[in-house]
């Protein structure tokens, strides 16, 4: 058994959607159970109608079918699922965008169902499966936190392809070789090929930009990864480690460096360069600028460190960062996120507030300023609610 917890990707904005669908199915899952014991010929009759069923459809059942649970274990798993993959997606399409790909989703899943099933259907897996497919498309490099129940139990992090595409393959397979199991496979794989489409159309036709996560910039880094790898190939045989070129001591030593943690970057062995990264720090104090890795690594160490709770160290590579590369197009975000380590994590929340206030008085687009007043807001009440316990 696989329970996925939550993935490996920072959002740039708290998730809303997500969480009013999960309460919602959680409430009409509630409603529906009291209603079972007060009055059962009613709630048959909610099924009945609600469920999407080829023979006798009504406009309405894409819709109410995707609210209706069998049992616990039903949305319990279901529920499970949103909570892990929906905020992301959700961070990506924007709010109005989530919901509408969320509701088209699960329609297209029962009609995928019922193209080929005489049975009804319920469940909110078909538009799960769609945000998860859209998850497959925009975060394939990312890892899934999940709770393993197998020949051992404990929690790892999976690639989301690998997991994702676990699933899928379990549908196909149970559609093939089981088609009367009782589970709406076809509903699941309808779901997840819209999901799969509509994210991929989204970021070839550009309506959704780019961002390093996503399959399309996966492959941009893969080849300037071979391409570094070229490039420090010919590097050692250019003769700079062979004495030809002169180096001091300590700028060869950190040009070795470099190029070791910038393989295991390549390798997506991000423990091991950051461990190798902190190092290099550590044995080159006075050298700390000639020491930030090219743009792409240096995020992905710094979110390393950041997700394995080194938040000192993490809001250090995000500094470097932003001071080697002060156009980046993530400053903002990573200002806020350093910002909320200063705060939360090293007892420094007038830095964090003169950090924030700073970013403030740049020219904001409307989210950024929503973001950035957002977290202005919750430190300023963090600070006044200590002040007022030191009184007391």
């Amino acid at each position: 058994m696989l329970i996925p917890l939550g993935t490996d990707r920072p959002n740039k904005r708290a998730a809303v959607v997500t969480p009013i669908l999960v309460g919602t199915n959680i409430g009409v899952f509630v409603m529906m159970a009291i209603l079972a014991k007060t009055n059962p010929d009613i709630a048959n009759q909610i099924d009945f109608y609600g469920a999407i069923s080829k023979h006798h459809f009504h406009f309405w059942q894409p819709i109410s079918s995707a609210f209706l649970h069998a049992g616990f274990m039903h949305i319990f798993g279901n529920m499970l699922f949103l909570l892990a993959f929906g905020p992301s997606v959700e961070d990506r399409l924007g709010r109005i965008g989530f919901i509408l790909f969320y509701l088209a989703g699960g329609c297209v899943s029962g009609f995928a169902h019922i193209a080929l099933s005489d049975s009804p259907a319920i469940g909110a897996s078909g538009a799960i499966a769609a945000v998860s497919g859209a998850f497959l498309i925009l975060f394939p490099s990312t890892k899934i936190k999940c709770f393993v129940i197998f020949f051992i139990i404990g929690v790892f992090m999976i690639p989301s392809w690998w997991l994702i595409g676990l699933f899928i393959i379990l549908d196909l397979g149970a559609q093939v070789f089981t088609p009367d199991n009782g589970i709406a496979n076809l509903a699941h794989l309808g779901g997840y090929g819209f999901g799969i489409v509509i994210a991929f159309g989204l970021l070839v036709t550009k309506i959704l930009p780019k961002e390093q996560y996503d399959m399309f910039s996966i492959a941009k880094h893969k080849k300037r990864r071979a391409d570094f790898k070229v490039a420090h190939e010919m590097h050692k045989l250019s003769g700079v480690y062979k004495g030809e070129q002169k180096l001091d001591p300590v700028s060869a030593a950190i040009a070795e460096q470099r190029a070791s943690i910038g393989v295991l970057v390549s390798k997506n062995d991000l423990a091991s360069a950051s461990d190798q990264y902190l190092a290099m720090i550590s044995q080159h104090p006075d050298r700390l600028k000639s020491m930030t890795m090219h743009r792409d690594a240096q995020y992905q160490i710094a979110n390393h460190l950041y997700q394995s709770g080194n938040r000192q160290a993490s809001a250090d590579a995000f500094m470097r960062l932003l001071e080697t590369y002060p156009t980046d197009p993530e400053r903002n975000i990573i200002t806020v996120l350093i910002a909320r380590i200063h705060a939360n994590d090293l007892s420094d929340p007038i830095g964090a507030i003169t950090m924030l206030e700073e970013l403030q008085e740049r020219s904001l687009d409307s989210d950024s300023k929503a973001i950035v007043e957002s977290e202005l807001n919750q430190i300023r009440s963090m600070t006044a609610n200590s002040e007022q316990k030191d009184q007391q």
